[in-house]
This record gives C-alpha cells, sequence and structure tokens, in this order.
C-alpha cells in the first residue's frame, strides 16, 4: 500500500522545511531590492519563463540556485500565451500543444519534460475522513462524466460498502484555469472511461464538464482542493505536492486497475506515493519527440494518473542558447534529486538521456 505513516510524516516535514526556505529567501531577496535574476542583473544569460503551477516549487528552487531564470505559475494555458507572444523564453506546461496553438507558436516547438508528479483525487464524504476509499480509474471517468452521480451507487460501493448508505449527490471541484492537470487527468479518464471518453472527450485543458452535476470552479490546484475541503460529499484533482501542504493526503482515493496477480489478472488499488509514481516512468520505448504519457501505465505497481510537465522551447527565440543551461541544470543530478522534497519523481535514466541529446535543438 505504499508509505507507513511515520515515512509519510517526516516526507511532509521535508516539504515544509523546503517550502519554507524558499519563502525565506524569497522575502531576503525582495527587501534586497528583488530577485537578481528577475531584474536582470545576475547575468545575461538570466531568462524569463511562466506557465504551469504544477512544477512551481522545483522550478523556483532551480532558478534561483542556478541563476539561469525566473519562473512564474500562472497555469500551462498562460504559458503557452505568453511564449507564443514572445513574452517568455521558455514556459513550463503539463499538456501538448493542440494543433491550434502549435499554428500560433509558429508550426514547431520542442518538449522537454522534468519530472513525473501524482495527480491525486481528494474526496470529501463526512464520516469517512482519514478512511480509505478505492475508486477504479473507470469508476472515476464516469463520475466525472456525470454518469455516477451518488456516492452509494454500486460503481463505488462494490469496493467500499461503508458508503452503501450514502445516498448524497456528488459535486465535482474542478479548474476555472486552462489547465495542465486538468489535461492528464482528462488525458486518463478518456482512456479508461468510454462514457468520459463520448460525453466529456479526450484530453484538454479545459473539459467539458457535465452539466447535471453540481460543478464548482477554482483557480489552481491549491483551489480545487480548497473546493473539496469546504465542500461535503465532493470530489476533485489536485498534485500530491498540493494536497500533503493543504495536509489531506489522508483523503484522496486509492485508484484501481487492473494488474496480473499470479495467473489471474484482479482489480488492484494503488495509493499515490512516490514509489507508485517513480513505477509509472518504467517505459519500454522513449518517443524521440518527448512528449512522453505516462498515465496508465502498465507497469506492476505504477499510479495509474501520474503525469510529467515539460520545458517548452520555441527556435528561434531570443536568448534560446540560454535555454540550453536551464535544460542542463534542470537534468543536472542536484536538481533531480531533490524532487522528492516537493513528492515529485525524477526522470527516469532513459528520458533524461534522450531529452540531454535534444537540448542541443533548442536554439
Amino acid at each position: 500500500m505504499g508509505w507507513s505513516g511515520t515515512t509519510h510524516l517526516i516526507q511532509y516535514r521535508r516539504y515544509l522545511i523546503v517550502n519554507r526556505t524558499l519563502r525565506i529567501a524569497a522575502a531576503t531577496a525582495a527587501v534586497a531590492g528583488g530577485a537578481l535574476i528577475a531584474a536582470g542583473s545576475a547575468t545575461a544569460a538570466a531568462t524569463t519563463a511562466s506557465g504551469a503551477t504544477f512544477p512551481k516549487l522545483p522550478y523556483t528552487q532551480w532558478c534561483n540556485d542556478s541563476g539561469a531564470c525566473s519562473y512564474t505559475g500562472i497555469g500551462s494555458g498562460g504559458g503557452i500565451k505568453a511564449l507564443t507572444a514572445g513574452t517568455v523564453d521558455w514556459a513550463g506546461s503539463d499538456a501538448t500543444l493542440s494543433s491550434d496553438e502549435l499554428s500560433k507558436m509558429g508550426g514547431r516547438v520542442l518538449y522537454y519534460p522534468t519530472l513525473i508528479g501524482a495527480i491525486t483525487v481528494p474526496v470529501n464524504i463526512p464520516g469517512t475522513t482519514g478512511k480509505t476509499v478505492n475508486l477504479a480509474g473507470k469508476t472515476v471517468g464516469d463520475i466525472f462524466a456525470g454518469k455516477v452521480s451518488t456516492w452509494n451507487s454500486g460503481a463505488i460501493t462494490s469496493a467500499n460498502k461503508k458508503l452503501r448508505s450514502v445516498s448524497n449527490p456528488i459535486t465535482l471541484c474542478v479548474r476555472s484555469d486552462s489547465s495542465g492537470t486538468s489535461f492528464g487527468f482528462s488525458n486518463y479518464l478518456a482512456k479508461v472511461s468510454p462514457n468520459f471518453r463520448s460525453t466529456v472527450g479526450g484530453a484538454s485543458k479545459t473539459p467539458n464538464w457535465p452539466s447535471n452535476m453540481t460543478v464548482i470552479k477554482s483557480n489552481g490546484n491549491p483551489g480545487v482542493l480548497s473546493c473539496v475541503k469546504q465542500n461535503p460529499y465532493s470530489i476533485g484533482y489536485v498534485d500530491m505536492a498540493d494536497v500533503y501542504k493543504g495536509g489531506y493526503y489522508n483523503n484522496v482515493a486509492n485508484i484501481g486497475k487492473s494488474e496480473k496477480v499470479g495467473k489471474k489478472r484482479k482489480m488492484v488499488y494503488i495509493r499515490p506515493t512516490l514509489k507508485s509514481t517513480s513505477a509509472a516512468g518504467n517505459l519500454k520505448k522513449v518517443k524521440s519527440t518527448l512528449d512522453i504519457d505516462f498515465s496508465a501505465s502498465p507497469a506492476k505497481g505504477a499510479y495509474p494518473i501520474a503525469i510529467t510537465t515539460w520545458v517548452l522551447c520555441k527556435p528561434g527565440m531570443a536568448k534560446n542558447g540560454d535555454v540550453q543551461n536551464v535544460l542542463k541544470y534542470f537534468y543536472g543530478s542536484k536538481a533531480q534529486g531533490q524532487l522528492k522534497n516537493y513528492l515529485f519523481s525524477p526522470l527516469p535514466a532513459a528520458v533524461k538521456k534522450v531529452a540531454l541529446k535534444r537540448v542541443a535543438l533548442c536554439k
């Protein structure tokens, strides 16, 4: 089932210490007159970037430590728009570009994955706080498609007998902004739930959520978590770091997928942990374009809703040579080794090898 309670506590304390260190560093820089890289006075090589909030904490630390960049978390859609407009040197995104976005970008963008992270599914069911809830991936998809609308639905109670008396309707907490987390979540749900695929659609930064459900939209991952915490009988999707930061990890669902156990296949419910997230990176093949999809991994013990996030490079942009320096630092052993402090998993060696070979193309 993953970590012990003691390991959870140690990991969370480590997360808080690193987060506090970043806040202190930022405050000190502000008192001194602003971060040097943001002001452009640290070095001519410093680049500016914006985009996904999913990797904001490690990107902030890496930029501060290297002096090679500054990063603002505004959402994947916002970062893509900024890169298209040429107001940043590179963008952070948890989503690949649509054909329309690619056309506006000029027809070419390079993807550089930086980490593996888990999208958790927090729930708020009064009377079950701190108790494990098991949800098959298909069931999660059917919930967000509006096909499973009450907590005592057979699809839910078959794995959660304690919910048989909970007839309350389910409230959906979703993102209001153009979100890479929404993209990764909907991409996974479209794979495992035919109902989701036919009613909501495929991967999207702004999914068309069902009209027959109560849907509450909030900005950013922290906003979705707040929605879940404030609304009884709700469900949402939030990155693992934010559910830890919000003290809500004990209320995320274990996600079920079919795995071979002995000679038979059975539904196995997997908890989002660093170990299970890392397992999703066990790829048989690494795409040379690096627009990699880690979700619904068939690897044994892999958490199903695992995604990567990319540095997007637009060839021909001013200072793109300096983006190469950013990428080399992000792929270094020091940066990758720090990811566990933020509850992310480092890139598999095979993926990093391909990425490093492609860094020279970002020019």
